[in-house]
């Protein structure tokens, strides 16, 4: 119910004069700033690595140092609802746990946690904790899952459920009546961010799997036929070595019998 009053008061206050898709093209703008710096952190090498299951040690420093580097950025690349800045850090801590599990998830959402709690503000404590939680939160979700990405729908569920958490962190963790305040302001434009940027990437996620899957279908199809060759040469050789043996037999024969010849004339002698 809580949620829903923010949600509906939101509304109600952009119809009495506030422009209603401001905030939402805004946050559109950011995080598809967001999302081309994900999308460029995923043509590396180890990203082909990781979307194939194979995690190792070299992998997961790469993403935490990856994804909590674009966490710190997440909190100065804001945008401005009614004076208060709005972000997709906890978007990308999320993705970064049910990306890398609990290894990447949970460092990361510590990182960019407490340097948002170091910027300081009114909100730094709420943010800080919500940062952490994301995490967390993402990290069991991975074991939930048995390490496999969520589905689009399923992701943009666990945002939402996720982006209505933040909002109740800040209304019980910021000093009242503000926290009211901001989360009302927030929710409805964070929401929309978090759910579409998940939505975004899990399907380009998808897709990315798809084309791995293909590759290596394509690899151990080619593996096949370059096994297959090397059988068909291989018994091509062994043909011929049979042949070069036939034919040192019928020599033989012949020997013997040029031999028996000798052997008998030198008898009849």
């Amino acid at each position: 119910m809580g949620l829903l009053s923010l949600t509906i008061s939101y509304f109600n206050k952009s119809a009495n004069g506030e422009s209603l898709w401001a905030p939402f093209l805004e946050m559109f703008r950011m995080l598809s700033v967001v999302l081309i710096l994900t999308y460029i952190a995923t043509k590396s090498k180890s990203f082909k690595v990781i979307i194939r299951g194979q995690q190792s040690r070299k992998t997961i420093i790469w993403q935490i140092i990856i994804f909590s580097i674009l966490g710190i950025l997440a909190s100065y690349c804001t945008m401005d609802v009614n004076g208060i800045p709005a972000n997709a850090r906890g978007l990308i801590v999320m993705i970064s746990a049910l990306l890398g599990g609990p290894y990447v998830g949970i460092p990361v959402g510590i990182i960019a946690g407490v340097w948002r709690y170091g910027m300081g503000g009114i909100t730094a404590l709420a943010c800080g904790v919500a940062t952490i939680m994301a995490g967390i939160v993402g990290s069991l979700v991975y074991r939930w899952n048995d390490g496999e990405f969520l589905r689009p729908y399923k992701a943009a569920l666990l945002m939402l459920l996720y982006s209505g958490f933040d909002m109740f962190l800040i209304t019980i963790l910021t000093p009242q009546p503000k926290g009211v305040l901001i989360a009302n302001a927030l929710y409805a434009p964070m929401t929309f961010g978090a759910v579409l940027g998940i939505l975004l990437f899990t399907l380009f996620l998808t897709e990315k799997k798809e084309e791995a899957e293909k590759s290596d279908e394509q690899t151990v199809s080619d593996n096949r036929n370059t096994d297959t060759q090397n059988i068909n040469e291989i018994s091509q050789e062994l043909n011929e070595y049979k042949d070069k043996v036939k034919k040192l037999e019928q020599k033989l024969e012949e020997y013997d019998k040029k031999f028996n010849q000798l052997e008998q004339k030198l008898k009849d002698k």
